[in-house]
């Protein structure tokens, strides 16, 4: 699913780059962070279950998608939602 949503950010919004949070202890959640080309980029805090817990931040540049990017994801209608969306067709440098 996360994988569809960065194609979609990616390919189809001209997206620069995707940032995601997981909590430290969440090892399956760092796991797929780390193997869709995330990096990690700083700790925060956020309340889980009423108790302060660290949160591990993981950003994914263009450059480290377009190397692990799939080939089996198609977009199909993305255009015609540009203007609902107050956008105008990406360019791409």
């Amino acid at each position: 699913m996360r994988s569809a949503i960065l194609h979609l950010a990616f390919d189809g919004l001209d997206a620069r780059e995707a940032s995601s949070e997981a909590f430290t202890d969440n090892e399956a959640s760092n796991a797929l962070s780390r193997g869709l080309g995330y990096e990690p980029n700083g700790t925060t805090w956020a309340t889980r279950r009423g108790n302060p817990a660290p949160l591990t931040a993981w950003k994914l540049t263009r450059k480290n998608w377009e190397q692990s990017r799939r080939d089996d994801i198609q977009l199909t209608g993305v255009e015609a939602c540009l203007p609902v969306l107050g956008l105008d067709r990406p360019q791409r440098a």
